[in-house]
């Protein structure tokens, strides 16, 4: 170490290409760098050798020592353009974006028109959030000097594009990255953000082929890895209502980038999407280990742990988000405050749930989900004129949105307004032409079946329930409602076969059991029907429905016993 210390005091006495030789011969035998740039008796005076060594530690990616030794370049030289280029350049890759535009700045006070020093200006100003100026930079940069050091007018135009981008101006943005293709036609990166334009202007088979020319190409990733153009990929297929494609283009990012918190939510998100709360917990439980007070990941996670009935740690969840970074992607904190206001209800704090609800609502007057979870709740509390105000507040905004016109129906039944809730029912029907549940598709149709029943259409009422069953044959309730149609149609026996698929389903329900019984009473078979009306009213001693019908069938029983008992023959007449 003393003979470096040695090699390292002396003047400068050779050229620059003979510095960086040394240089590369100190790294290559372990030098520890930082160590000669902490020396405080170390007293190299040239600019040439502190301006090199920045260059070098910037390649070795060591970007603090890296800015210390162009420091002490600029210390020496402070009216070179090149060294505050240069440092610019390192506190960018750095991510230290306001130090970079005041870096930048002096480098343009020296240098007006230098071309890539207004590049970078764009883009500190791009990563600023200050997309305005940031594009204004990157023209001037295009109007400048071509000086663009290791670099092209590419680096002008994609983050111009960027810029345009984040402004909603779509069209302007995929003018920048064709200008910036036609300059260097194997930039990925720039393929990436052509792809992401594309899809905004909703262009998605154009789209499609720039993410997929950008894995094929595989070049000019800069500091990003082929990861991005998979991500994008998916979030494209996402947005086209290609979920499991999209599913599939997000296991590709995350096996080339495991430890990216936004591929693993988004890779959730999309299982969600197909009713796959299981499988999308374990997504986002990676999102939130990557970035444990992600907000968005945090909320999304309270969704998932609200399908499965998980409501406390839902609760948690959705809390947590509340405190958390405040990143909330294509949302707002008031999903949190949904998801919260949903797990509550699961509990049972209804009134708490509704106060949670209304502060989504609050946030995003707009939010169809929250007015249609409000509905629901309103519903449980009994306060069913505001839950139908709430229902209609949810189909105002979202007129296709086929749970809140479910909900509306379920609530109108109640009140026993049959030809509105079927009204209800039918527009649900009307907008399930892209749902993706089928859980929920399987029960508009159940329910439809008991308001049809209801109005006395029970062919309808049949059909209508059969659709259910052919969409999910576990679903209990479509098994009932045929049972209840066929008994009222006198098809007792196929009335049983639904009771008993109902009742393998759902065992030790009450209802069940008593439309059982009563179809066992219309088969004449009189025990069977009193042994289910007693497992009924165990279950529900105040059934009303088994308590009449056990009565009528123990009266039948005891007829068909008195007329089964041998008659007595009078004696014959044996005269006198």
């Amino acid at each position: 170490m003393w003979l470096i210390k040695n090699i390292l005091s002396k003047k400068l006495q050779a050229s620059n290409l003979g510095w960086m030789l040394t240089f590369a011969f100190l790294m290559a035998n372990g030098c520890v760098i930082k160590t000669v740039l902490a020396e405080e008796k170390l007293e190299i005076q040239d600019f040439d050798y502190w301006a090199s060594f920045c260059n070098l530690l910037q390649e070795e990616k060591k970007y603090p020592e890296a800015i210390a030794a162009c420091n002490q370049a600029i210390a020496l030289k402070p009216e070179s353009p090149e060294i505050w280029m240069k440092r610019t350049e390192i506190l960018i890759k750095q991510a230290n974006y306001t130090e970079a535009l005041v870096s930048a700045d002096r480098t343009l006070r020296l240098k007006p028109k230098y071309a890539l020093a207004l590049a970078q200006r764009c883009q500190a100003l791009l990563n600023l959030g200050k997309y305005a100026e940031a594009i204004a930079a990157c023209d001037l940069a295009l109007r400048a000097d071509e000086n663009w050091g290791n670099n092209t007018a590419v680096i002008a135009w994609y983050h111009k594009g960027l810029a345009e981008s984040k402004l909603a101006q779509f069209n302007e943005a995929l003018t920048s990255f064709n200008r910036a293709l036609a300059i260097n036609p194997e930039s990925s990166l720039t393929l990436v953000a052509q792809c992401q334009a594309l899809s905004n202007l909703e262009r998605f088979t154009e789209a499609i082929k720039a993410c997929d020319l950008a894995i094929t190409t595989n070049k000019d990733w800069e500091n990003k890895t082929p990861a991005i153009a998979w991500y994008t990929k998916g979030l494209l297929q996402k947005k086209n209502g290609e979920i499991a494609a999209a599913i599939a283009s997000f296991d590709q990012a995350i096996a080339i980038n495991p430890k990216e918190a936004d591929i693993w939510l988004e890779h959730g998100r999309s299982l969600s999407l197909l009713e796959k709360p299981e499988q999308a917990i374990i997504s986002y439980e990676f999102a939130v280990k990557l970035s444990p007070n992600y907000s968005l990941a945090l909320a999304s996670q309270s969704t998932a742990l609200n399908k499965l009935g998980k409501y406390k740690e839902a609760q948690t969840a959705s809390e947590q988000a509340l405190q958390g970074d405040n990143r909330w992607g294509d949302t707002s904190a008031a999903l949190a405050w949904e998801q919260r206001g949903i797990a509550l209800a699961g509990q049972g704090n209804y009134e708490e749930s509704i106060a949670s609800l209304d502060r989504a609502i609050a946030l995003n007057p707009k939010y169809a989900t929250a007015w249609n979870n409000r509905a629901a709740t309103q519903w449980y509390l009994g306060r069913y004129s505001e839950a139908i105000a709430s229902s209609d507040r949810a189909t105002t905004i979202n007129p296709k949105y086929a749970q809140a016109w479910f909900n509306k129906g379920r609530i109108l039944r109640t009140l026993e307004k049959y030809p509105e809730a079927l009204a209800a029912y039918n527009k649900a029907l009307e907008n399930t032409t892209n749902l993706t549940d089928n859980s929920l598709l399987a029960n508009i149709w159940a329910n439809r079946s008991v308001v049809l029943w209801h109005l006395a259409r029970n062919q309808e009422a049949l059909v209508s329930a059969d659709r259910a069953i052919s969409i999910n044959p576990e679903l209990s309730q479509g098994w009932y409602n045929r049972g209840v149609v066929l008994l009222d149609l006198a098809r007792y026996e196929e009335a049983m076969i639904a009771y008993n698929r109902a009742n393998n389903l759902t065992p030790n329900n009450a209802n069940i059991l008593a439309g059982k019984g009563v179809a066992l009473l219309k088969m004449g078979k009189f025990k069977e029907a009193i042994a289910a009306f007693d497992e009924t009213l165990k279950l529900d001693p105040k059934n009303t429905l088994a308590q009449t019908n056990q009565s009528i069938a123990q009266k039948r029983l005891q007829e068909q016993l008195e007329q089964q008992k041998p008659k007595v023959l009078p004696a014959p007449n044996k005269g006198v």
